[in-house]
């Protein structure tokens, strides 16, 4: 079984690579496979379909996104504290594992990925932050008009304008805890209250 995960996992791997050089509908079965060094015909065995391919990508996506974050909900915790410490992550996953982070920005931005439904989950990874955001409005920490999904489109946007006009350079020169911090005050100009909660 351990074997057959890692071949699934190269296999995604090899489809996150060629998206950060190619939109998802270009990309074929024999891209992907050759991208993995293997055969077109593994492809299938072990997806079924280009359908099938992209729906694990997806989930792939997805769980990494949720596995990253995880550590970041504390009932105790502030919004602006807890947004601080999902740009963090944002940050080291951009630095570490560019292609998760493009997969991201892809997928938040496209309903479907290769006939998969994308956005829907991947918004809905963000959605559990709704709590947390509910808690900032209701003790005056963030104002009662903002919108949790502008707020993280905001974000995204953000480090996403960041790398496409300085590149991954800018992100390895400077601690992912000050780029956050220097993230959360422009964010926080447009949302905040300027109380502390």
């Amino acid at each position: 079984m351990q074997k057959n995960t890692e071949k699934m996992e190269r296999l995604l791997n090899a489809g996150l690579l060629l998206l950060m050089e190619h939109l998802p509908d270009s990309i074929s079965m024999d891209d992907i496979a050759a991208k993995a060094g293997v055969t077109k015909p593994m492809v299938y065995y072990y997806f079924g379909s280009k359908l099938g391919y992209y729906q694990q990508l997806v989930e792939y996506v997805e769980d990494s996104m949720q596995e990253m974050l995880e550590d970041c909900f504390k009932t105790d915790i502030s919004f602006r504290e807890f947004l601080r410490k999902v740009i963090e992550k944002r940050i080291i996953l951009l630095i570490n594992h560019p292609e998760i982070s493009n997969a991201v920005q892809i997928m938040v931005t496209r309903k479907t990925v290769g006939g998969a439904s994308s956005r829907d989950r991947i918004i809905a990874v963000f959605t559990r932050f709704q709590s947390v955001f509910n808690r900032a409005v209701s003790n005056g920490e963030i104002r009662e008009d903002a919108e949790l999904h502008l707020v993280m489109a905001l974000v995204n946007s953000l480090l996403d304008g960041a790398l496409r006009m300085h590149g991954k350079e800018f992100f390895d020169d400077k601690q992912p805890a000050f780029l956050a911090e220097m993230l959360i005050r422009q964010v926080f100009d447009g949302i905040g209250t300027g109380k502390r909660s």
